[in-house]
């Protein structure tokens, strides 16, 4: 069983499917830091006992989990005895643990989706990068910007060996570049999540070289967005990809 990623829109539809099914929901909303436990701590309720058993094993299974731990945004879940099961992991956290029965509950959900969040983009991969800030659906300042970094040099040797230190030192350069743009882009605004994507392993290195980051961890999302590039392009449309969610339903 994979989970899937879905737009803000798609989500949006298929909550206002579920609230066209007749018949009783469980609600739950469980924040980061208590997924899944919250959930397996829950005492079984004596008009939906077998829903409750069924959610803990669905939850608990290894693809919820590993993306769990990739989003670390909680979990939404809407569960019905007969009828639509599905987990969301959402694109930004849930603040507060809360079950119903009952009537569907899509409230904290759709506050999640719906709010005007300032957030921060760091798009990087050797040799370019492409910095954002967002407000809303619009993207507010950017900057896009190159390093030079030499290729890998095919002879052995010296020659081979002066090369790849020369690469080195330009890959901390660069590094160091991308660290003063961000500093500069960002320290007027106060972003409430900051986003980074490109080169998973640059991006690793740069949360370590990068003051700024380094002192905004606590906002950083833990999952790199997926792009193969980092220029204007990537930029101007990477709001979608920061807004998925993943669907997994049973």
């Amino acid at each position: 069983m994979a989970g899937k990623t879905v737009t803000k829109r798609k989500l949006h539809n298929l909550l206002a499917e579920l609230k066209t099914s007749p018949g009783d929901y469980v609600t739950l909303y469980v924040k980061p830091s208590s997924f899944p436990h919250y959930i397996n701590k829950l005492p079984p309720e004596p008009e939906c006992h077998i829903c409750m058993d069924e959610i803990k094993e669905f939850v608990n299974t290894k693809a919820i989990i590993q993306g769990a731990e990739k989003y670390k945004t909680g979990a939404a879940i809407f569960w019905q005895k007969n009828g639509n099961k599905h987990v969301v992991l959402p694109p930004f956290p849930i603040s507060e643990n809360k079950v119903s029965f009952g009537k569907l509950d899509t409230s904290s959900l759709h506050k999640i989706l719906d709010r005007e969040y300032t957030i921060g983009v760091v798009l990087v991969t050797w040799g370019s990068y492409a910095i954002g800030i967002f407000y809303g659906d619009s993207l507010g300042e950017s900057k896009i910007g190159t390093g030079y970094i030499h290729k890998k040099h095919k002879k052995g040797g010296r020659s081979q060996k002066r090369f790849a230190r020369r690469t080195e030192e330009q890959k901390k350069d660069f590094l160091r570049k991308v660290s003063n743009r961000i500093e500069e882009k960002f320290k007027n605004h106060t972003p409430d999540y900051i986003f980074l994507g490109g080169n998973r392993l640059i991006s690793k290195v740069l949360l370590k070289k990068c003051k700024y980051l380094e002192l905004q961890n606590d906002k950083i999302a833990t999952r790199t967005l997926n792009v193969k590039y980092a220029h204007k392009e990537a930029l101007d449309h990477i709001l979608k990809e920061v807004t998925k969610s993943l669907l997994f339903s049973h």
